[in-house]
């Protein structure tokens, strides 16, 4: 019996070392993962961590570039992700609410999922106003705190849960340190004080962006909305407005879906 207890615990554990490795991969979408940065952020010894990616690329939820020194999402997770699956729905449901932000206010949409540590970009509307403005696509993971919706997300939880998502993030914060930086705490308390976001861009000069969570009547927020638009079209003026559209937009879709 202690024979297969320790078994167990051992193989409990590989599984949260592949798990952890798989979802650092995912959040350096698209431009892949160096063995470095993900023993670093794993806090896995590198031979460890290589042996680890070495099952997930043969398993193929991971794949390696020509050269081997990347690491990205894999054939089969990408099959899993074809079948019919909530994310799609979701998408689906709360389309409505992304077009109108993106027509109405002249912004690339953005609808955002809390998942476990992360947000989860799982639909995009670009405005004709202004094309395509950001890099975030579809698919893509950000950890939870980073970017507007991801910030939204995080500030719309309880207090306790948020600060142990912000604890288990420290190491991969250290990547997105323009995000993540001495103003974080900051904006955090903003978005609770406001219940929305607004920041100019650390990663794409002249852009600015903003969000806010979805209310939910039975539970936490775990969606948000996000918009994107260049700094010479927001103005204080328009600033104020695209703030109270966005917030009548989602009011008016969370009571609608509910």
């Amino acid at each position: 019996m202690e024979g297969y207890q320790t078994s167990n615990v051992q193989g409990t554990q590989m599984i949260d070392r592949m798990m952890v490795l798989l979802r650092l991969v995912a959040t350096f979408r698209p431009q892949g993962a160096r063995l470095t940065d993900l023993a670093k952020e794993s806090g896995l010894p590198p031979p460890t961590a290589r042996r680890i990616l070495k099952r997930l690329v043969q398993h193929g939820l991971i794949a390696q570039e020509g050269s081997g020194n990347r690491y990205s999402i894999g054939p089969f997770a990408r099959e899993l992700g074809l079948a019919p699956n909530l994310t799609r729905e979701i998408a689906e449901r709360h389309r409505d609410l992304v077009e109108r932000l993106a027509r109405e206010t002249g912004a690339v949409g953005y609808l955002l999922m809390r998942s476990a540590l992360d947000s989860l970009c799982i639909d995009r509307i670009d405005s004709h106003a202004t094309g395509p403005l950001t890099t975030l696509a579809i698919g893509d993971r950000l950890p939870l705190g980073v970017g507007v919706g991801g910030m939204v997300l995080l500030a719309a939880m309880p207090a306790d849960k948020a600060e142990m998502i912000i604890a288990a993030n420290q190491m991969i914060y250290k990547r997105f340190v323009r995000t993540t930086g001495a103003s974080f705490r900051d904006h955090l308390d903003a978005a609770r004080r406001d219940g929305h976001v607004i920041r100019r861009s650390p990663v794409t000069p002249g852009i600015i962006g903003f969000g806010m969570a979805i209310p939910t009547s039975n539970g936490i927020p775990d969606l948000a909305i996000a918009g994107a638009v260049s700094t010479s079209d927001f103005t204080p003026n328009r600033r104020a407005e695209v703030v109270a559209r966005m917030r009548e937009l989602v009011l008016t879709h969370a009571t609608s879906v509910s």
